[in-house]
């Protein structure tokens, strides 16, 4: 939890330069209204960081590049650069660029959810990836297995007669507490399917079974805790 405390404090900052911004984006609790890279410091996570040739502040300075070429370009089309932005507009810069880092996960997680003192409030990012990489390992290898001839087989193993073969079981994990909203992520990981079958339908019928998102400003979905909860109760949510 102290992860997530460190984080919503960060969010609760007024502002953030352009330096601060980036520090934070690569997991480095960047002191406030910074403007310069500092040579060392602490994670967001506790961890020290004993100079700037750490792997965070690498990080760190290619955000900046990313910064400074997109400042160019505003100012080029005759626009001006902010030399501070809320957290909330730093975040939202970050996820038109198309930046990614495992920072901007966590950060949108404290953004969304409601944690409490003692409950799980949001499936680690990790945890989620970690599950589909290793659904789509075993469905992979069965498509495999399911094209080996019979006669292959060792010949104490019986002939059965063929069936359709379905693809490895998948488990569904808990739904966050005290959470409003879900990534396609995690909701596709709360219903133990893979999240291209959730983006598939969304993309051609506006919804998955009846459960509608949230469309943001930046155009990235979340999708409501109590319909999905509905929803995987075997419950009839909306109307396709």
């Amino acid at each position: 939890m102290r992860l997530h405390v460190t984080l919503k404090e960060c969010l609760g900052r007024a502002t953030w330069t352009p330096v601060e911004g980036a520090l934070m984006m690569s997991g480095v609790l960047a002191p406030e209204g910074c403007e310069e890279m500092p040579d060392g410091g602490v994670g967001l996570d506790g961890e020290p960081l004993p100079n700037g040739g750490h792997r965070r502040f690498h990080g760190a300075r290619r955000i900046m590049r990313e910064w400074h070429e997109w400042a160019s370009e505003q100012e080029g089309n005759g626009g001006t650069t902010p030399t501070k932005m809320t957290p909330h507009q730093f975040i939202d810069w970050f996820e038109r660029e198309e930046i990614e880092t495992e920072w901007l996960t966590l950060f949108i997680d404290v953004i969304v959810g409601k944690p409490a003192s003692g409950q799980v409030d949001f499936i680690p990012s990790q945890v989620v990836e970690y599950a589909a990489q290793s659904m789509a390992m075993i469905d992979s290898m069965r498509a495999v297995l399911g094209g080996v001839p019979a006669n292959t087989l060792p010949a104490l193993v019986p002939e059965v007669p063929a069936s359709p073969r379905k693809s490895a079981a998948r488990v569904p994990m808990p739904i966050p507490e005290n959470r409003d909203l879900l990534s396609t992520d995690e909701f596709a990981a709360v219903m133990a399917v893979d999240p291209q079958s959730i983006r598939k339908r969304y993309s051609s019928e506006g919804s998955y079974h009846g459960v509608r998102p949230v469309k943001l400003a930046n155009r990235r979905v979340l999708w409501p805790v109590d319909a999905v909860r509905q929803l995987r109760n075997g419950g009839i949510v909306g109307r396709e």
